[in-house]
């Protein structure tokens, strides 16, 4: 009974290692030349708000991924010698190229001029316009939605397990009035800033990271003239099994600040489309995620938004 086992196990291996052999013949080498990379072309970046100080464009150039390169991590595609032009109605202005350090470690490369001289208003259309010497031009147009403001924001807490030791975690979430009848599209925000006893005159900032499913941004198809409301964003967590005193014990001053956003929809289609790449990152299974892109004559995204702010003191 014995030598048929042997015989299949044999026969399986046999067959796995062909098998093997023929998928890693399935990789051939080809020359970049027979691919048809297309040439590069304009990538413009640009959200626009009526709470800007300062308007920005960031241009790029695209880079077609060939071989095991990966255009994102390579240097100089960023155009400086355009010409980029924010319109609306009859008033324009052109944009500086700036690329002043923002701190002492960063540099974040725009074309920029200050909100002061074309300010941002809601329910106008601003139109962009980029040129370059060698004749490139990509275009694109948006509308500033009305603001939504945030009704009220709700504190709570719940009890989880973390490396085998109860502890208590804190959250909060955000509520809004979706307004009826109307397309909206929303991206929430926020800072918690607290101090510690230790530090009390040293404020500090945590960005709220919602965990909705599509990390805090919302739609309103389907649910046109409902209220809304947000995941939960955790700001704080205690190993005490105490329902309040802890996070009191633990901060001097807390407070949460939600920044709702009413965005447009190309805003928002962009936004989304990121967040299913970024969830599909690590799974070789996934299928490629197109990034919608609202420029014409190039790529990106040029949108607008409106910022609404409410405050919570937690302590």
């Amino acid at each position: 009974m014995r030598i048929p086992v042997r015989i299949d196990h044999a026969f399986f291996a046999l067959i796995g290692a062909l098998l093997f052999w023929r998928c890693t013949n399935l990789r051939n080498e080809i020359s970049p030349s027979l691919l048809g990379v297309e040439s590069p072309k304009l990538v413009v970046t640009c959200f626009l708000s009526p709470q800007d100080t300062t308007l920005a464009v960031k241009v790029t150039r695209s880079a077609t991924v060939v071989g095991d390169s990966i255009s994102l991590l390579q240097t100089g595609n960023t155009v400086t010698n355009a010409s980029v032009t924010l319109a609306q109605g009859d008033r324009s202005i052109t944009l500086r190229y700036d690329n002043r350090p923002v701190d002492s470690t960063k540099v974040q490369p725009y074309y920029s001029m200050s909100a002061k001289l074309l300010p941002i208003t809601s329910g106008q259309t601003y139109t962009l316009t980029v040129v370059t010497p060698n004749g490139q031009r990509a275009s694109s147009s948006c509308t500033i939605p009305a603001p939504v403001f945030p009704a009220a924001i709700t504190f709570d807490s719940l009890d989880d397990t973390q490396n085998r030791t109860k502890v208590r975690r804190y959250f909060v979430k955000s509520q809004w009035q979706d307004p009826a009848n109307q397309a909206n599209y929303y991206q929430v925000a926020g800072i918690f800033r607290y101090t510690t006893s230790v530090a009390a005159k040293e404020e500090k900032f945590n960005s709220l990271a919602f965990d909705d499913e599509n990390r805090g941004l919302f739609t309103d198809i389907g649910l046109d003239g409902t209220t809304f409301v947000s995941g939960r964003a955790f700001v704080a967590t205690s190993s005490s099994s105490t329902q309040q005193s802890s996070f009191t014990n633990q901060y001097k001053t807390a407070l949460v600040t939600v920044n709702l956003m009413s965005i447009d929809q190309a805003y928002y289609r962009f936004q989304e489309a990121i967040n299913r790449q970024r969830r599909s990152r690590n799974n070789p299974f996934a299928e490629p995620v197109l990034i919608p892109s609202n420029i014409v004559g190039g790529l990106g995204c040029f949108a607008g938004y409106n910022n609404a702010v409410l405050t919570k003191t937690l302590k």
